[in-house]
């Protein structure tokens, strides 16, 4: 359980734990969920650590926080394509394109794009293409290189929230699958509304882990008399470190003056493939009836949604 005194702790594992408060609600998490990492997990990846839920807003978080000592190098300086691997380029480029199809659709024209944690660069490749002005925001050496070399955009080398981008500069952000990977959304979230036009739109999208699969994972584990939980992967890939839901999700927007104006929760695809045998038939056709159900109300497995800087 949460110990005291553990703040800015350097420790032989490469992390300084930090105490936390909730990023939304400015409370400390008083929820115990479960333990994650090392000995807390089925591949004994990561170092184990204490996941916590603010009672509040019902935002998850490691309490203490894990800090890569080393800096974000720590975890994201890989090579590109082997931290992607499970990415198929022309995909992610397809949805790109259909991304900022919608963006335009939403907005009413073409502008200026920010693209936050570039990644290999499809997203300004696809905004490229389609006649968008862009740049990007990407901390990783590693990624940064890999994605001006491919794209020829303006790469801001920095984290987004000790960022030098001026204000007021861009119609559109996109924080794609980027929010759950950062150490304080709430100071993220200020930078980003500090630097859209009033009236410009922002994307993001981050796993629901309020949703039916992290709920049932958790039974899962209680039921085999663990202290584990499968929400969040502080120190092993791909380092998610805060886990969203809905109402933690609308509070912050709120808290930044931004309002949604598209809003989805789904279940996406079965997470479970079908393997041989009647066990494995089983858990496929579990698997596709979690997702079904999944999708009704917000029970999904991912949040997306646009919002526009009132």
């Amino acid at each position: 359980m949460l110990t005291e005194n553990r703040h800015e702790i350097k420790m032989p594992d490469r992390y300084i734990w930090q105490e936390q408060k909730c990023p939304v609600c400015a409370t400390r998490p008083t929820r115990f969920v479960g333990m994650r990492g090392g000995r807390a997990h089925r591949e004994n990846l990561g170092v184990e650590c204490e996941v916590w839920q603010c009672r509040k807003c019902r935002l998850i978080m490691p309490n203490p926080m894990p800090i890569p000592a080393g800096g974000l190098g720590q975890h994201y300086d890989v090579d590109t394509d082997e931290y992607f691997r499970a990415h198929d380029k022309e995909e992610q480029l397809a949805g790109a394109r259909a991304l900022i199809s919608e963006a335009e659709q939403i907005l009413g024209r073409k502008g200026k794009l920010l693209d936050i944690g570039v990644g290999r660069g499809n997203i300004l490749i696809a905004a490229t293409d389609l006649g968008w002005a862009c740049e990007g925001v990407e901390p990783s050496e590693t990624f940064a290189d890999y994605a001006a070399k491919r794209t020829g955009a303006k790469i801001w080398r920095e984290p987004v929230e000790r960022s030098s981008i001026p204000a007021g500069e861009f119609d559109v952000v996109i924080l794609a699958a980027v929010l759950e990977h950062l150490y304080d959304p709430d100071l993220v979230m200020a930078k980003i509304s500090s630097v859209m036009k009033r009236g410009g739109i922002l994307f993001l999208d981050v796993p629901n882990e309020l949703g039916l699969y992290f709920r049932l994972g958790n039974l899962y584990q209680k039921l085999r008399g663990r202290d584990w939980c499968v929400n969040l992967a502080p120190t092993f890939e791909p380092f998610h470190v805060f886990g969203f839901g809905p109402q933690a999700l609308r509070l912050l927007l709120k808290k930044h003056g931004m309002e949604p104006v598209s809003w989805r929760v789904y279940g996406g695809t079965s997470l479970v493939s079908k393997t041989g045998g009647m066990l494995g038939v089983i858990e496929s056709l579990g698997s596709k009836a979690v997702t079904a159900i999944s999708n009704i109300g917000e029970m999904g497995t991912y949040i997306e949604c646009w919002a526009t800087k009132k």
